[in-house]
């Protein structure tokens, strides 16, 4: 089996994992043990939110990943793109580590501040 074939089935046993982890919509373990909210506490439900069309709705459940995932979105398709052209992958360039450790930190900042009382509207809203 060519390396190419190999990539595809792990993409779609990826995108298989992704479709049973909405289906069957298992609790948060950070939030269940330490009672803090993680950045991705609230996915599920901005997911959900976000196909019955309500950005509003998606936006209060977690504003960091509705924005921070179209943009991953995006960059796979990228990368995507140019693996199957034959071309160096953005994550090989010098700017991919800045990059991720950046995009890190941000998550840890918005983990901190939606757990502190005066940023309580990041909290993910109980339905």
């Amino acid at each position: 089996m060519s390396r190419r074939w190999r990539v595809g089935l792990l993409l779609l046993a990826l995108a298989s994992a992704l479709a049973l982890l909405l289906a069957l919509r298992p609790p948060c373990l950070i939030l269940k043990y330490t009672g803090f909210y993680c950045a991705g506490c609230g996915v599920q439900r901005m997911l959900s939110a976000l196909l019955r069309g309500d950005l509003a709705g998606a936006a209060a459940q977690n504003l960091f990943m509705l924005l921070f995932l179209p943009a991953a979105g995006a960059y796979l398709l990228a990368e995507a793109w140019r693996y199957g052209a034959g071309k160096r992958l953005l994550c090989r360039s010098r700017a991919f580590a800045p990059l991720l450790v950046g995009i890190l930190l941000l998550a840890g900042a918005f983990t901190v501040l939606r757990n502190l009382p005066a940023y309580a509207w990041l909290a993910p809203k109980s339905l």
